[in-house]
């Protein structure tokens, strides 16, 4: 970074933010204009890092993109970094979910853009159909793809890697005789008997039904409305209702909300509200759940996020969490990971983890936990995988008398006053992991003087590095905080389902044993999506090269959504 540069940035931010930006900072800010992955614990400035180097790399003429976890982070970080844009003469402008086609080419016309990984792909389909179908009068809405910057990069270059941004034409509700169709197989998979009339391949996460579930199908007597429908297309229905049944359950993967389905991020915890399952999944789900069943609409181009990423001529990114997955982001990516220490010596106490037999002693060890730091006025910071077991602790919370604050997928809206008062004392927060990813818990005068943040994660994620972010979330700028991890051998990581519910294969695991064979389980998960997403990507890849070959658009040409 140019010193005339560093010494106006370091004006601006002492007139402008009152701040300083500290030496880490605007290290990491030069290396995010090289082609690196920046580590930086929690609570380090990400925000400021970010905006110093989309600033220099804006100077250099290249429109920079801030790619941030969701419409509400993107908003803040562009509002909150708009005084030193201001005072370097760079327009800034955010991408929302909301905005029109006109709003969003005039945001993407400013220096710095900052928006979801995902509405940038959308606008990125959007012109490659207008540019196939010769809209003359479509002006592109994206600009060139000059300089992306990662925000939470774990989450967005290995967890969405592989998820395919899908483009489809609109449509208002499914037809009538197609939502009849969902509806009777939902019903109608109720009585099907595991084993005998369908199975279960774990492996693939399919399910099928066996001669005598088909038969089954066959001597039933089916609605008028389904008689143009083949038996193939039967089946199918079937099996795709047995296979959101028995996957895909409620307040864990999805919220039934106003009458319609919206999917949970496993790894931010928050609501994914513009994503749906494809090859009829979503419908499938909708009827399970007896909401209006929506139409499938009509595929009409296709990304995954990977193939978006790469399209940009500069990549960078930051997160606090990227070492785990080092291997794959230089790998896939061809960045650097580079680890930035702390400003001050990390305070952070790891307390001893306890493991216990069932969930019930669990529950109530962890309250007692809870009871004891309210009296001692620390605040208390609870971290569940789910919606459904966040709000089973919240019961139990309550029945035992304590005071506290329910933070997850339900009350996304609610996260930013949540997370500004979850540093008081006496304060008690549970959460699902959203509250880990974006956002600092700042602690007040006496928390920190009585020993910071406790952190309590209840539930073991499938994915270690989820749980690192959390623990993160205390002991911020040399901070005190702890930190204590909770088992029990009713619920440990399954790495093939992905679940946190496998009683039988722990049986025989001594408690003390049971942190370290949580351990081997996510590693073993771990490996498994890494070689998941690489298989995924060699086939991307050969479909790509495949369409071109013949003449075809990989994008806009042969598309499905599933």
């Amino acid at each position: 970074m140019h010193e005339s540069l560093t010494k106006r940035l370091d004006q601006l931010c002492g007139e402008q933010l009152q701040t300083r930006p500290r030496t880490n900072q605007w290290q990491a800010a030069e290396a995010l204009s090289r082609r690196v992955v920046a580590e930086m614990e929690t609570g380090e400035g990400k925000t400021l890092t970010v905006a110093m180097a989309a600033i220099a790399m804006a100077c250099k003429g290249q429109r920079v993109f801030v790619a941030t976890a969701n419409d509400y982070l993107a908003q803040r970080d562009c509002t909150q970094m708009q005084p030193l844009f201001d005072g370097m003469q760079l327009k800034n402008a955010t991408i929302q979910s909301s905005m029109d086609r006109g709003l969003r080419q005039t945001a993407y016309a400013k220096d710095i853009v900052y928006g979801t990984i995902r509405e940038f792909g959308f606008d990125r389909l959007r012109d490659e159909q207008a540019s196939r179908d010769n809209v003359k009068s479509s002006i592109p809405i994206v600009p060139p793809f000059d300089a992306l910057i990662v925000d939470e990069a774990d989450s967005v270059l290995i967890d969405e890697a592989s998820t395919p941004l899908v483009l489809t034409a609109s449509g208002a509700v499914s037809s009538i005789t197609q939502a009849d169709l969902f509806r009777w197989a939902a019903e109608f998979s109720q009585g099907l008997r595991l084993g005998s009339e369908f199975v279960s391949h774990a492996s693939s996460y399919g399910f099928a039904l066996s001669d005598q579930g088909i038969a089954k199908i066959i001597h039933a007597a089916l609605p008028k409305t389904l008689n143009a429908f083949s038996m193939f297309d039967l089946q199918h229905a079937v099996e795709r209702a047995l296979r959101v049944a028995n996957q895909y359950l409620r307040d864990v993967h999805y919220l039934v909300s106003e009458n319609h389905i919206e999917l949970i991020d496993d790894t931010t915890g928050r609501v994914t509200s513009a994503k749906k399952l494809g090859d009829g999944l979503h419908q499938a789900l909708e009827a399970k759940e007896r909401v209006s069943i929506t139409s499938s609409g009509t595929v009409i181009a296709r990304m995954t996020v990977q193939e978006l990423v790469n399209q940009f001529a500069h990549l960078s990114g930051i997160t606090a969490t990227a070492w785990e997955d080092r291997g794959e982001l230089v790998e896939v990516y061809g960045v650097s990971i580079k680890r930035f220490a702390s400003t001050h010596q990390s305070r952070r106490k790891q307390l001893q983890s306890i493991a216990l037999h069932d969930e019930r002693s669990k529950t109530e060890a962890l309250i007692r936990e809870t009871a004891d730091a309210m009296r001692s006025r620390r605040a208390v910071l609870i971290g569940t995988q789910t919606v459904q077991q966040s709000e089973r602790l919240s019961v139990s919370l309550t029945q035992a008398g304590i005071d506290h604050v329910v933070l997850n997928a339900r009350q996304s809206k609610e996260e930013a006053a949540v997370i500004a008062c979850a540093g008081e004392a006496g304060r008690v927060t549970v959460a699902t992991n959203m509250a880990g990813r974006g956002t600092d818990i700042r602690i007040t005068d006496e928390v920190r003087r009585r020993g910071g943040l406790h952190v309590v994660i209840a539930q073991p994620h499938r994915l270690a590095r989820i749980d690192r972010q959390l623990a993160g979330r205390c002991a911020r700028q040399g901070d005190p905080g702890t930190v204590r991890q909770y088992f029990s051998s009713e619920n440990l990581v399954d790495p093939t389902s992905g679940s946190l519910d496998n009683p039988t294969s722990v049986s025989r695991i001594n408690l003390a044993r049971l942190p370290l064979a949580v351990g081997r389980i996510q590693r073993t998960h771990s490996r498994s999506l890494r070689k998941q997403r690489l298989y995924l990507a060699s086939l991307e890849a050969q479909r790509e090269r495949d369409m071109r070959e013949i003449g075809l658009h990989p994008h806009l040409d042969c598309l499905s959504d599933n």
